[in-house]
């Protein structure tokens, strides 16, 4: 009974000290909507539809799933010339928004896991971002 007891105030403990990635990837693609808010929504709107022929889809987008790497050198560096979404081609410029990796990591996240995409709970971390350099 008693190392029953040790058991399970050690599991606990241990989930008290050290996060889980679920909360972490929570709290960053909270933190990713208001990004999203503040520098994506006026091209990519606010369900992540995109402008048809103008701006590309973030929402069920194979660009990011298919290649994260891009979809963050993206916003990080900005975007010129054309691009596959979803087999429509988009050839627009976006600028860098200039926001920090952690910022980036944050919208990431956040566009990862939203309108139908899944990251399948992997976590964008800023370590991830700042590994991405310009070419």
């Amino acid at each position: 009974m008693k190392s029953i007891i040790m058991l399970l105030s050690g599991a606990i403990f241990c989930s008290a000290v050290f996060p889980r990635q679920d909360d972490e990837l929570e709290k960053s693609i909270a933190r990713g909507k208001g990004i999203y808010a503040e520098n994506c929504i006026t091209c990519h709107m606010g369900a992540g539809e995109g402008v048809p022929e103008v701006f590309p889809p973030l929402a069920k987008a194979d660009y990011l799933t298919k290649t994260p790497e891009k979809a963050i050198h993206a916003i990080k560096f900005g975007l010129q010339g054309k691009i596959i979404v979803n087999g429509v081609a988009f050839d627009n410029q976006m600028p860098s928004p200039g926001l920090d990796n952690d910022e980036i990591a944050d919208v990431m996240n956040y566009i990862s896991n939203s309108w139908g995409n899944s990251s399948e709970k992997k976590i964008v971390t800023e370590k991830m971002v700042e590994a991405i350099k310009e070419k």
